[in-house]
């Protein structure tokens, strides 16, 4: 573990901007070359902007240096992501070399939408794809690209898996157009009834889709064959992009339907709706108390779509949920689906919501790294102790470990990749899914000829759901990647620091009464209640009186002052609040009483009061890479944190108006 601190303290700035100094130089050597590249394209051509009109410019250039020194004030104003002293959002330090890249390509403004304007970042796009489909343990086939975020890759990833969904009477129908012969065994299922067709697993689909344009590319009449096969599949019925969802659906007798667990993230339902499925498609998979899908239940819900004459669009699988943190277990769902196909029973896409937790897949590349011991050490009242935690381990690494199981993987680069913003991705098992999307712009690019060199292309904007795009992500991700492995050898060893932090903030919150109480503090009145162990480094939370009674309403109160006390309110200065958290809440719409009754009722409230409240709680997101290296120095941030949440929490407990709050105490033994 002291070596895993030496290697990283290289990769990021430092609280205190410790690597500043060589930094710094770095950046004005990129803006120094960039001028440089500017005079000698055709230095002939001589200056435009010549000294006598920088003279006439000077009082711009006053304004400038005035506006400029605001700006630079304003800023100051930001939150700390920097500090160990935030533990709030999925935001930390950038690594230096993803900083620098985005420095150095933005200055060439480099729009990735085609090769024509951005010749080398696009090839940098690409190349920093491979990286993240090796990461996720996809092959040489796989497609993959950047987008702005989480939310455009997981709608992108819907619009491929809808396409895919009905490709199979796509096929069917160009081959009956064509007169060509089901002539290979794999394709005699094209033969079957609608609803076989709509359970064809994504992986059988699309090698039948291959070998009818493979077939056609083999012909003595191929070109005549390609152009006929284009024009059947845009006249077919069944082809979605041209007819739209409600006809085909109409046409096949089924409506589709999208599974995902409750853990889910909202933009989901906007996907829902902006594909013209409906939010009401949205079927939900209950979460177990450690908040990760539970298999039976999906298989329940699997089996009344099927009863019902629905279809699955896709089934979502959690990789890291943007509240919780959990992971949900990707090697069942994929074996599900196994079993479901060799039952008869139909298949469905896979997909993975990677967003947040797609890079904790680090810690089992090329082989489990481990967690290090179930131990920490902490500081209460002056005194270091050695903690237990409850390290997550074999279950989370078991689905990590299959993230290839899936058909696409939605990854975000800008969080636990550490890369500025704008930076998503979404990556693709197989790139036969590109000429599904290709769009027509002839002023970008002429699409390739055969199905063959299309998919392996190197074009982009004709295939992706967004236009332009910063090539200046591309250029961040591709520089940090290469320097920072996608293994345990780098990127992995980061992700443990993380996931051990965030147990031993879980061990502290929950312990810290009884730690006080051991290095002669006082007894805090009030005690945190987790919701869940971290599934990796997430941890929620919230604070309620030791003595029970306490109405839902008081509680919700009691989290929502301490919010208001750890975040940055309007007007404040930043150099006024030492800590940082952030929120979220519970609500009876999202998560069903069966899954959060365990919580519930350690926190000493009622069902009723949960479906008529939901529970507001605290949130602290552990990825900052100093709390190591700050406890070489004599400073737990963690423990400092938990100590003022709990003298935080015992103020306001206190306070006056504290009881008059909302509706009456229910008295100790109907609390919940």
């Amino acid at each position: 573990m002291e070596d895993d601190l030496g290697m990283m303290s290289a990769w990021f700035g430092g609280s205190k901007a410790e690597n500043g100094p060589w930094f710094s130089g770095w950046i004005s050597r990129i803006a120094e070359d960039y001028h440089a590249w500017r005079r000698n394209y055709f230095p002939e051509d001589g200056v435009v902007v010549d000294s006598a009109l920088r003279r006439e410019n000077e009082s711009f250039i006053d304004a400038f240096d005035d506006r400029l020194m605001e700006l630079l004030a304003r800023l100051k104003a930001d939150v700390p992501f920097q500090s160990p002293r935030y533990a709030a959002h999925m935001v930390a330090e950038q690594t230096l070399p993803s900083i620098a890249a985005y420095f150095a390509a933005m200055l060439y403004n480099p729009n990735n939408v085609t090769s024509d304007v951005a010749p080398v970042t696009v090839r940098l796009e690409l190349e920093a794809g491979r990286l993240l489909s090796q990461m996720i343990g996809y092959g040489n086939d796989a497609w993959s690209h950047l987008c702005s975020g989480g939310t455009a890759a997981n709608i992108e990833a819907l619009w491929v898996a809808r396409a895919v969904k009905y490709l199979p009477f796509v096929v069917r129908d160009v081959r009956a157009a064509l007169d060509l012969p089901h002539t290979h065994p794999h394709d005699e299922c094209l033969r079957g009834s609608g609803a076989a067709l709509l359970g064809m697993s994504p992986s059988h689909t699309l090698a039948c889709y291959h070998r009818l344009w493979g077939e056609i590319a083999t012909s003595p009449d191929r070109d005549r064959l390609s152009v006929e096969a284009r024009q059947a599949a845009a006249a077919c019925a069944y082809n979605v992009g041209e007819h739209g969802l409600a006809s085909v659906c109409a046409r096949v007798g089924s409506s589709p339907v999208l599974v995902l667990p409750e853990s889910h993230h909202y933009c989901f339902e906007k996907a829902m709706d902006i594909l013209g499925l409906g939010r009401s498609a949205v079927l939900s998979v209950r979460v177990d108390k450690d908040f990760r899908a539970r298999p039976d239940d999906l298989e329940a819900v699997l089996d009344r779509v099927s009863r019902e004459g629905r279809h699955v669009l896709a089934v979502v699988a959690v990789l890291g949920s943007t509240e919780e943190g959990s992971i949900d277990p990707l090697d069942r769902i994929a074996a599900l689906r196994d079993s479901r196909e060799a039952a008869g029973k139909g298949s469905f896409w896979l997909h993975g919501d990677a967003a947040y937790g797609g890079y904790l897949r680090t810690v089992t590349i090329p082989k489990r790294i481990g967690l290090g011991a179930p131990t920490s050490t902490v500081r209460i009242g002056g005194a270091v102790r050695e903690i237990t935690l409850k390290l997550p381990e074999h279950e989370e690494c078991a689905a990590l470990e299959v993230m290839h199981r899936c058909d696409s993987v939605t990854i975000d680069p800008h969080k636990l990749g550490y890369i500025p913003y704008p930076a998503g991705a979404i990556c693709f098992r197989s790139n036969l899914v590109k000429p599904l999307m290709r769009q027509v712009a002839p002023y970008l690019e002429d699409a390739p000829g055969d199905i063959d060199t299309e998919r392996f292309s190197e074009t982009v904007g004709l295939y992706v759901l967004e236009g332009s795009k910063p090539g200046a992500s591309a250029a961040a991700v591709w520089l940090s990647h290469t320097l920072i492995p996608l293994d345990t050898t780098g990127h992995g060893r980061l992700m443990r620091e993380n996931i051990r932090y965030a147990c031993e903030l879980h061990a502290l919150l929950e312990n810290y009464p009884t730690l006080a109480g051991g290095a002669g503090l006082p007894t805090p009145a009030v005690r945190a209640v987790c919701l869940c162990p971290p599934g990796s480094n997430i941890v929620c939370y919230a604070f309620t009186p030791v003595v029970r009674g306490a109405s839902l309403s008081q509680i919700n109160h009691l989290n929502r002052s301490l919010f208001d006390r750890f975040s940055l309110n309007s007007g404040q200065r930043v150099l006024e609040q030492s800590f940082f958290v952030s929120r979220t809440s519970l609500s009876a719409r999202q998560y069903s009483h069966e899954t959060v009754g365990d919580f519930l009722s350690r926190l000493g409230v009622s069902s009723q009061e949960y479906a008529r409240h939901g529970v507001f709680m605290l949130r602290s997101v552990l990825m900052n890479p100093w709390y190591g290296y700050s406890k070489r120095k004599g400073r737990y941030f963690l423990s400092e944190l938990t100590g003022q949440l709990y003298t935080a929490a015992g103020a306001i407990l206190s306070s006056p108006g504290f009881r008059s709050l909302g509706e009456e105490a229910p008295s100790p033994d109907t609390g919940g």
